[in-house]
């Protein structure tokens, strides 16, 4: 993930009331234009109060639709950013903070810092593990791996 992907997360982009005023003056004046060039007559009339009341009818059923998906997303976000959420997540941006001001401290940047940093870490960590799990007795089980019904000669799946 690089920065114009963290900008793209967390700048959302919504459509402001002035936007939506000037789409709906604009379709207003071109709707209006166009009965100008249109004589009036009892179908038009008739087409006219179709187009209308379906578009208003749909108009009101995609917004219940949209009403009732931010719902559930606003469900499934209340779930998970939980005040435990935010706490960590501010912890993990004090300590990469940290490491960024320490990593200009010496002169290096925190993107070479991390790719020094990830196979130590990774090293520290899987020996650690490899030690107390023979100490506890630990052993990972074996996985049963089951023979497929038929085996396959190379000359059928490659042809």
């Amino acid at each position: 993930m690089n920065q114009d992907d963290i900008e793209l997360l967390s700048n959302h982009k919504f459509v402001t009331a002035k936007q939506m005023l000037i789409v709906i003056f604009t379709i207003a004046v071109v709707l209006q234009s166009v009965s100008y060039f249109i004589p009036p007559s009892e179908w038009l009339n008739w087409q006219l109060l179709v187009f209308i009341t379906s578009t208003n009818l749909g108009a009101v059923i995609l917004a219940i639709q949209a009403q009732r998906s931010a719902d559930d997303i606003g469900d499934v976000q209340r779930r998970i950013f939980t005040p435990e959420f935010y706490k960590s997540m501010n912890s993990i941006s004090k300590l990469h903070g940290l490491i960024e001001a320490e990593a200009e401290l010496q002169g290096h940047s925190i993107d070479d810092e991390l790719k020094d940093m990830a196979p130590k870490i990774y090293g520290l960590t899987r020996a650690y593990l490899d030690v107390r799990a023979t100490e506890e007795g630990i052993t990972p089980p074996d996985p049963l791996v089951e023979k497929p019904p038929q085996s396959y000669e190379d000359e059928d799946l490659f042809q």
